[in-house]
C-alpha cells in the first residue's frame, strides 16, 4: 500500500480532454466548513459536470456516502460516490470520519481488506478541503479509498473515534481549480 496520492505523477495537464464539460470551474466556496458547506460547494461542480455532458443522470445525497451519482454510460450504467470531509480545526492533525463510537459506512468501508478496496477505488473519492488554509491556496485534495485507508491515524477500527492524518494528504493538495477538473474527469471517464 502506498501513501502517493493517486494523482500525483498525473500533473494537472496530463489528461487530454475526454469532454468539455469535465473542465467546469464554479467559483472557489467561502466557507468550506461546516463539512455542509464544502459538500453543497461539490454537488454543484457535480451537477454543471453532469448537466454539460448532457447524459442521463441521479444525483442522490446520503445514500451510504454523501454523495452518489448514477450516470448512463455505453454499454451500461456508471456509478460515481464521494465522501466529503471539511477540516475546520477541531482535531490538531486530523479530520474525523464515521462517529465517536467508530461507527458508520466510512469506517465499514476502510475495515475492507485491500484488494475490496481496489474495486471501490474504481467508484469511490474522499473530497476533502482544510478550511485553516486561505481561499484561492492548495487547500483541496480527492482521492481513493485506498488513500484515506493509508492515511487513517493509527489505522481504521470500530469502537474509536477514526481520523485521518491530514499532513498524509499533503501530498494530494490542489487549488479549487484544480479540485474541479478532478471531480470532472472522474465523473466522466469509464475507468479509475
Amino acid at each position: 500500500m502506498t501513501s502517493e496520492c493517486p494523482f500525483a505523477h498525473y500533473g494537472r495537464s496530463h489528461f487530454p480532454l475526454m469532454m468539455e464539460c469535465a473542465n467546469v470551474v464554479l467559483p472557489e466556496p467561502a466557507p468550506v466548513y461546516p463539512e455542509a458547506s464544502f459538500q453543497k460547494a461539490v454537488v454543484a461542480v457535480i451537477q454543471d459536470v453532469l448537466k454539460g455532458s448532457g447524459q442521463n443522470y441521479f444525483l442522490l445525497e446520503g445514500f451510504g456516502l454523501d454523495v452518489v451519482v448514477f450516470r448512463e454510460a455505453s454499454p451500461s450504467n456508471l456509478i460515481r460516490m464521494f465522501e466529503v470531509k471539511a477540516d475546520g480545526g477541531q482535531r490538531s492533525g486530523g479530520v474525523g470520519f464515521g462517529n465517536q463510537r467508530g461507527q458508520g459506512s466510512q469506517v465499514e468501508l476502510l475495515l475492507c481488506d485491500n484488494k475490496s478496496l481496489l474495486l471501490f477505488d474504481g467508484i469511490i473519492r474522499w473530497v476533502y478541503a482544510d478550511s485553516t488554509k486561505p481561499s484561492g491556496s492548495q487547500r483541496y485534495a480527492m482521492f481513493t479509498c485506498t488513500k484515506a485507508k493509508s492515511s487513517a491515524m493509527g489505522g481504521v477500527a470500530r469502537g474509536k473515534q477514526n481520523n485521518l492524518r491530514t499532513s498524509a494528504l499533503e501530498d494530494c493538495l490542489l487549488d479549487w481549480q484544480g479540485l474541479c477538473g478532478e471531480i470532472g474527469r472522474f465523473l466522466v471517464t469509464q475507468g479509475k
